[in-house]
C-alpha cells in the first residue's frame, strides 16, 4: 500500500487520548479502528472489544493505553511482524524503567516500533485544535506510515531517528514539570529558584540524554521543551499540580514512578540527577527546603558539561 493511500489506522486503548488520535487520523484522510475495553464503546469512531482483531485488520497500529497498562494491552492484541507498532505514551514502564518500545517488542512478534511525542493536549485536540507532534523511529517505514495517518492541517508531524530520545524526555517531561510545580509553589522560593529548576533541569537530562545515546537536541524540541511548555502552562495541568501539592506537604498522584526509573537509567549510565533525586526524596517524605537548600549549596562547577 502506498503512504499517501487512504489506510486503515489501529489505536489500542478507546479513552480520551484513543479518541483524540481517532479524530487525528480522521482529519489525516483515514479511518481509525479502535480496541476498548470495557461495554460502552468509544464514541462514535469504528470500534471493537477485541484488541486482537485491530491487530490483524491494521498495518500501523498506535497505543494509547497508560505505561504501566501497555504490556497487557500488546499482550492482548498480540501484534505480529506485519504490524508497525507506535507507542503513544511516556517513554518508560514505571515499575521496570524498560522503555515502552521494548515493552512491545519483548511481549509480541512485532519487530518495527517507534514513539510518538510532543505536546499534544487531548482536550484541544478534540474541541478541534491546532498541535503537532514527532514520530521516531530507527525504520523510516514506520515514520512515513505514522506521518500520513496523522499529519493535517490540524496537527503537524515531524519524523526523527532518534527513538531513544524521544522516549526518555517522554519520561523526563512529566517530571520536570513535577519540579516546576514545587519550586514555584515552595515557600520562600521566587521566580529565581524556578529559573534555576527549569535550566539546570534541562542540563541534567541532557547529560542523560549523551549517556544513553540520544541526540540531546530531541531534549530541545518539539517532545521535549515544547511538550514541556504545555504540560505545565496550562491551569490545572496534572504534573505540575502535583508538584504544587507537594510544596504543601500532600503526595497525591504524580510521576513518581517514571522519577524513579529515570534515577535507575542515570544510574546504569554513571549520570547524577541531583534534581531527580531531590524529587523522589520528597515524596518519601523529605522536606521541600531542605531538599532546594542542598541542592543550592552543592559545589559550584562549569554551567556547559
Amino acid at each position: 500500500m502506498a503512504d499517501s493511500e487512504a489506510m486503515r489506522v489501529g489505536i489500542l486503548g478507546g479513552g480520551r487520548w484513543g479518541q483524540a488520535l481517532g479524530r487525528l487520523v480522521q482529519a489525516a484522510g483515514h479511518q481509525p479502528f479502535i480496541a476498548y475495553e470495557g461495554k460502552a464503546p468509544p464514541h462514535v469512531l469504528p470500534s471493537t472489544d477485541k484488541p486482537a482483531e485491530v491487530t490483524a485488520a491494521c498495518d500501523l497500529v498506535l497505543t494509547a493505553v497508560s505505561a504501566a497498562a501497555l504490556r497487557e494491552a500488546i499482550g492482548k492484541a498480540r501484534p505480529h511482524p506485519g504490524n508497525r507498532v507506535v507507542v503513544a505514551g511516556r517513554g518508560i514502564e514505571p515499575r521496570t524503567g524498560v522503555s515502552l518500545t521494548d515493552v512491545v517488542l519483548q511481549e509480541s512478534d512485532c519487530v518495527r516500533v517507534g514513539a510518538l511525542g510532543g505536546p499534544a493536549p487531548v482536550e484541544e485536540i478534540l474541541n478541534g485544535g491546532l498541535c503537532a507532534g514527532v514520530v521516531a523511529s530507527p525504520y523510516d517505514e514506520v515514520c512515513r506510515l505514522t506521518v500520513s495517518a496523522l499529519h493535517s492541517t490540524r496537527y503537524r508531524v515531524y519524523a526523527s531517528p532518534d527513538l531513544v530520545g524521544l522516549e526518555l524526555v517522554g519520561a523526563a517531561v512529566p517530571v520536570l514539570a513535577c519540579l516546576l510545580g514545587l519550586t514555584r509553589s515552595l515557600r520562600g522560593a521566587g521566580v529565581g529558584v524556578h529559573a534555576v529548576v527549569l535550566s539546570r533541569g534541562l542540563a541534567e537530562l541532557g547529560r542523560l540524554a549523551r549517556a544513553a545515546g540520544a541526540q540531546e537536541s530531541t531534549l530541545f524540541g518539539l517532545a521535549g521543551v515544547g511538550d514541556l511548555e504545555a504540560v505545565h502552562a496550562r491551569p490545572g495541568a496534572p504534573y505540575f499540580d502535583a508538584g504544587r501539592s507537594l510544596a504543601d506537604g500532600k503526595v497525591v498522584d504524580g510521576p513518581w514512578g517514571l522519577a524513579e526509573a529515570l534515577l535507575a537509567t542515570g544510574e546504569a549510565h554513571g549520570v547524577e540527577l541531583p534534581l531527580v533525586q531531590s524529587l523522589v526524596e520528597v515524596v518519601g517524605g523529605g522536606d521541600p527546603v531542605d531538599a532546594i537548600q542542598r541542592l543550592m549549596s552543592r559545589r559550584s562547577a562549569k554551567e556547559h558539561r
